[in-house]
């Protein structure tokens, strides 16, 4: 049987909804698709998948990311959705049992660092809208354009919190990754 929630997670909270879709797991959901706030779940035996996301540069069907889903094929990791943002692919993946795609730490600094530039990107976005709504709200007097302003603002303050973050768990790792050399 098919089950579908509503949930708002933002492009900085990839850990938080992986955790909270292996909670659904645990409680015998399934995941079988998503979109921007959905997500689709079976029923399935309780704790019988681990979920994994993974925020690829590109596309699923990019000559880069072939060889890496390939492999996760070969290691029985099964790609369930895929949520395209410009520029990059969210995908979830599942297995029997727990698994670690990313086994040693210089690949995770290097996923850490795909969703910094990513955060970044649209914070510049963000600031921009931010800055011509200001500009509108100044010269035209108009009161949207000034409420536009202030979410750009906020959201644009949010997200640079959330890239200094996540370039603080790159600091970690890199600074675990010098005491094991």
């Amino acid at each position: 049987m098919r089950h579908r929630f509503h949930k708002l997670f933002y492009i900085w909270q990839l850990e938080k909804e992986e955790a909270w879709i292996n909670e659904m797991a645990q409680h015998g959901y399934g995941l079988v698709g998503m979109g921007r706030m959905t997500f689709d779940f079976e029923d399935i035996e309780p704790g019988k998948y681990t979920y994994k996301n993974l925020f690829l540069k590109g596309t699923v069907k990019s000559e880069k990311n072939r060889p890496f889903l390939e492999f996760l094929e070969e290691m029985g990791i099964e790609m369930v959705s895929e949520l395209r943002y410009p520029g990059h692919t969210c995908i979830y993946v599942r297995s029997e049992g727990g698994f670690d795609v990313f086994s040693d730490l210089d690949s995770k600094i290097e996923y850490e660092k795909i969703q910094v530039r990513y955060i970044f990107a649209v914070f510049i976005l963000n600031l921009f809208a931010a800055l011509f709504n200001l500009a509108c709200a100044v010269q035209l007097g108009t009161f949207a354009n000034g409420i536009c302003c202030g979410i750009s603002g906020v959201l644009a303050v949010f997200l640079v919190v959330n890239a200094v973050k996540k370039a603080n768990k790159i600091k970690k790792l890199k600074a675990e990754r010098s005491i094991h050399e």
